[in-house]
């Protein structure tokens, strides 16, 4: 009988073993989870397989060249572009990663490699591009720059990634025609941050994972021209799941845009106070949770606001494993249109229910230009271009802005690739009715630009 209970206790240990050293938390196939694969590490930190353990994070030498024309574009029209590019979770924490990341076939120095490849390619195009990998890697703050059981960072990686995007502004020629003010950004307590990727863990796992916290910030600019008072654009203890655009009272030119993923659009996180901190300037923050890496960008330059108020800078952040290739080239023509912004030729055209049919025979088209499709008011979520030739034969061309983005009524079809001798018309099919100003109009290309 005591043989029996001692086996029986070893059997028991034996069977808990595994479990102990395989997760902190009792957590079980959250490796093969059909939603949301990820591996732990003994430091109780989740890694996403198919994001944070990529090592090959596509830029291909075009969409290089289609952001080259992209920042170009908005130069010309006395805007900067900042390309913010968030490492991945295992970039900038590679010290947490499992034992079994190398398993998986995951190289640190690889992946970092990769990382410092994309920047140097962007900055040999022009194109302003900080590296924020080397800048989340320093350390020296409050928090880790990940949050352990999501894949955001915490207000220190924010800050981190600030502290470096506002070293470049600052170090920008057109800084100097900028008149900087004092910004100071003050530690407040621990906050609780939403998180989908824990909610989904933890139906994997019996033990409670880590909360994802942070350390909430409050940023206030202490020079406040006219009043003398402080202007709060930091998240206090109470203010948390409000979206704010801080600074938007138009009464300037805006010096700083920012358009991002959710990165950017967490109070929480205080992204946007650091930036005018470490940048001295004020901050508008049009960034869309959920909108992919076109999403902010596309709803704010498509908008009338860019041509009505171009900031001197706009920061895109994106995460690197964000593939700007991924939706084709249509995405960042669109951008270059807007951001070059001469669209005010409209078209002959006739109305037939929701669309409008423009005669393009007697129009002089070169393939960098592109047609603007604006419906007038804000509103429509979709619409249709179809361009026919003298043949009948017709190329079609859909556009949509999901729920998440801005319905800003106006949508640019790059030229390029519809460009054909026999051009004779294009329809513009929107997805409600019509509006008194309703219209299409040709965005030529500047004389300038070899596209």
């Amino acid at each position: 009988m005591r043989l029996a209970l001692i086996l029986a206790l070893m059997g028991l240990t034996a069977m808990a073993l595994p479990l102990r050293a395989e997760s902190l938390f009792a957590c079980s196939q959250i490796e093969n989870s059909p939603i949301l694969p990820t591996v732990e590490s003994d430091d109780a930190v989740f890694f996403r397989t198919q994001s944070d353990l990529r090592m090959a994070h596509p830029m291909k030498e075009a969409v290089v060249d289609q952001l080259a024309r992209l920042s170009q574009a908005l130069a010309r029209n006395g805007t900067i572009l900042i390309y913010a590019t968030i490492p991945s979770k295992s970039q900038g924490m590679p010290d947490a990663l499992p034992e079994k990341a190398s398993g998986m076939g995951y190289d640190p120095a690889v992946s970092e490699a990769a990382y410092h490849d994309i920047i140097n390619r962007l900055n040999a195009k022009g194109i302003l591009a900080p590296d924020l990998l080397t800048a989340l890697q320093q350390g020296g703050t409050p928090e880790r720059p990940f949050q352990a059981a999501d894949f955001h960072w915490t207000s220190s990686g924010a800050l981190l990634a600030a502290r470096a995007i506002g070293a470049a502004i600052r170090a920008h020629p057109a800084y100097a025609d900028l008149t900087p003010g004092t910004y100071t950004s003050t530690p407040l307590e621990k906050v609780d941050a939403f998180s989908t990727m824990r909610r989904i863990l933890q139906g994997y796992c019996v033990v409670a994972l880590p909360p994802v916290e942070t350390l909430a910030w409050e940023t206030v600019r202490v020079d406040q021209p006219g009043d003398g008072g402080t202007l709060d654009i930091g998240l206090g203890a109470g203010d948390q799941g409000e979206t704010l655009d801080i600074f938007a009272d138009g009464a300037a030119p805006l010096p700083v845009v920012l358009v991002g993923t959710s990165f950017s659009d967490n109070d929480v996180d205080n992204f946007a106070g650091f930036l005018s901190e470490y940048s001295g300037l004020e901050v508008v923050n049009h960034a869309i949770s959920g909108g992919n890496q076109f999403g902010a960008i596309t709803s704010y330059l498509t908008s009338t606001d860019y041509p009505t108020d171009r900031p001197r800078f706009l920061i895109w952040e994106n995460p690197v494993y964000n593939n700007l290739g991924r939706y084709g080239f249509a995405p960042l023509e669109e951008l270059i249109a807007a951001a070059n912004n001469d669209c005010e030729h409209p078209l002959p055209l006739r109305r037939e229910g929701n669309a409008l049919i423009a005669d393009l025979r007697q129009t002089d088209i070169t393939p960098g230009d592109a047609l603007l499709a604006d419906f007038g008011a804000e509103g429509p979520r979709s619409v249709q271009f179809t361009l026919q030739g003298a043949n009948g034969v017709s190329r079609s061309a859909m556009m949509k802005r999901e729920d998440r983005l801005r319905a800003t009524g106006r949508f640019f079809l790059g030229l390029g690739p519809y460009l054909r001798a026999d051009l004779q018309q294009v329809q513009v099919a929107f997805d409600r009715p019509l509006t008194a100003d309703s219209r299409i109009s040709l965005c030529l290309t500047p004389k300038e630009d070899p596209s």
